[in-house]
């Protein structure tokens, strides 16, 4: 989904951005990198093992500072180590570049951020020498140093807007001046089992479930045992928490989430059947925070399906405690993976818009839960009603016929019919879409009709390829092959659930139309 950065006044930032203060905070011992490190005064720490994992603590500035145009970024530093065994010979596959392993600060900053024509000298921090490294990307400055260790190499980097890159300058000289050297303890986190066997397809469910259900335990646990400044561990009867929020905030959250696992057992209980398996529930202090963190990993949802963490933010400007959209979303998004890990990376764009949008509004008081009509939603449908036009189609929506895939390949443009799939979603959930269908438990038959398409298919054969600066024709021939992916993968999903029965479609849109006409 698109996020919107918030803004803030350009004087007040000007101001907030001199009154830093260049001190450093007490330094952080980091075994598994081999470095002592020392952020500045007042940075809080992000979750870290981010960066294709190569980030392994990860810290942020009290707050977004503006840049030259528009938009919001907040200072990042990544502490960071690189394997001396990496392999370059898989860097590009078939033409498009992949997203392996960096295997250098230097790597990271040129595959990873898109740095030209970087800068190098050689410096001390004490007794350590340094491979100092400066680079400019898009509108922000890279400012890092690599040290040798044993076992590969360390670094300690910052990223911010060039435009503030010379204010904030002293501040990074002076933490990476500050770092010494500690014996290196390696300390990796449990690979995902699809991700290192090359025979998982072939392997048979059980062996495939049993595998996955180890490896979920071993990185909750990893999780909840790294070191962390910023976010304070708790419990709750489904998700191990960890909080950078305040206490109250944080006791609101977990009521409220464990709410929305309560209704799902009660309206879809064949999706809930079973205990929920291990995950952290991670509240972040500020929007400012989530979206620094956002930089340095590809998810975008708001439950991160390889940390197994669910995601949400102490937002006053989405709702505060009231706005549980993000939430229910984490909620959800947990309980589709729990059923089958194929779920969430193969979601139709009209059911994951859809659901997007049918959560957004959400409330809670902790004990129940309200799913109301966005703003948004219900001035779309009664656009309709005013202009005397018809809802769109059922199968217009469900077959993605309103939105095809682009023929030239090029970047599609966002899901434009948002509020009309949030409102198939809301006649599927809350009122009698299902039936319409004859499939009174549509909902759920849809989600596990997305993990049994996906075993036919395979995965998306472009999961891979990425980096910050496609060429024009490699990034057609990346969605050349994702476009057919996906529009197969929807063909599969429609066969499962609904087979094309024309006089079947015809009578549910009926109803479908009938049902936006009701005013429910």
């Amino acid at each position: 989904m698109t996020r919107i950065l918030p803004r803030a006044s350009g004087p007040l930032l000007l101001v907030l951005a001199f009154a830093l203060p260049l001190a450093a905070q007490k330094g952080v011992s980091e075994p598994r990198i081999g470095l002592e490190i020392k952020p500045p005064k007042a940075w809080v720490e992000l979750p870290g093992h981010v960066d294709r994992g190569a980030t392994i603590r990860l810290f942020a500035a009290p707050r977004a500072l503006a840049g030259k145009g528009e938009g919001t970024h907040t200072p990042i530093l990544r502490a960071m180590f690189f394997a001396a065994s990496g392999d370059a010979s898989k860097d590009v596959v078939d033409g498009l570049p992949r997203m392996t392993a960096f295997r250098s600060l230097e790597d990271f900053a040129t595959r990873g951020l898109g740095v030209k024509d970087a800068k190098k000298e050689q410096d001390k921090a004490g007794a350590l020498a340094f491979t100092k490294i400066t680079g400019v990307h898009g509108d922000f400055t890279f400012h890092g140093a690599a040290f040798a260790v044993d076992g590969g190499e360390a670094a300690v980097c910052f990223d911010c807007f060039t435009s503030q890159y010379d204010k904030l300058k002293k501040e990074f000289d002076a933490a990476i001046g500050g770092t010494v050297g500690v014996a290196r303890v390696a300390a990796a986190r449990p690979s995902a089992p699809w991700e290192t066997d090359a025979e998982w397809a072939t392997k048979d469910a059980p062996t495939r479930n049993g595998a996955r259900k180890s490896w979920i335990t071993a990185t909750v646990e990893a999780t909840t045992k790294e070191p962390s400044t910023s976010f304070k561990p708790g419990k709750s009867k489904h998700w191990t928490v960890l909080s950078a929020a305040d206490a109250g905030f944080t006791k609101k959250t977990v009521a409220a989430a464990e709410a929305m696992r309560t209704w799902m057992t009660q309206k879809l209980p064949d999706l809930v059947k079973d205990a929920p398996q291990p995950a952290v529930l991670r509240i972040f202090g500020s929007m400012d925070h989530y979206n620094a963190y956002l930089t340095t990993t590809p998810a975008t949802r708001d439950y991160d399906q390889k940390r197994r963490e669910l995601h949400f933010v102490n937002d006053p400007d989405n709702g505060g405690s009231g706005g549980y959209g993000m939430l229910f979303r984490a909620v959800m998004w947990h309980a589709f993976d729990d059923m089958d890990d194929g779920i969430l990376p193969a979601m139709p764009r009209w059911f994951d818009n859809g659901i997007w949008e049918f959560l957004r509004s959400s409330q809670s008081d902790g004990k129940k839960v309200e799913f109301t009509s966005s703003d948004v939603e219900k001035g779309r449908i009664a656009y309709y009603g005013q202009n005397n036009q018809a809802v769109p189609a059922t199968w217009h929506l469900i077959q993605e016929a309103i939105q095809k895939s682009p023929e030239d390949n090029k970047n599609e443009q966002v899901w434009g019919y948002t509020p009309e799939c949030a409102r198939m979603i809301r006649w599927w959930v809350l009122h009698d879409g299902g039936k319409a269908f004859e499939r009174p438990n549509l909902f759920v038959d849809y989600v596990r009709a997305v993990g049994q398409a996906h075993v036919r298919m395979g995965a998306d054969p472009m999961l891979d390829v990425g980096g910050p600066s496609l060429t024009e024709d490699e990034n057609k021939k990346r969605n050349k092959a994702q476009y057919k992916w996906r529009d197969d993968l929807l063909g599969q999903i429609n066969t499962i659930v609904i087979p094309l029965d024309e006089a079947k479609w015809k009578v549910a849109n009926e109803k479908w139309l009938a049902f936006n006409q009701s005013g429910k």
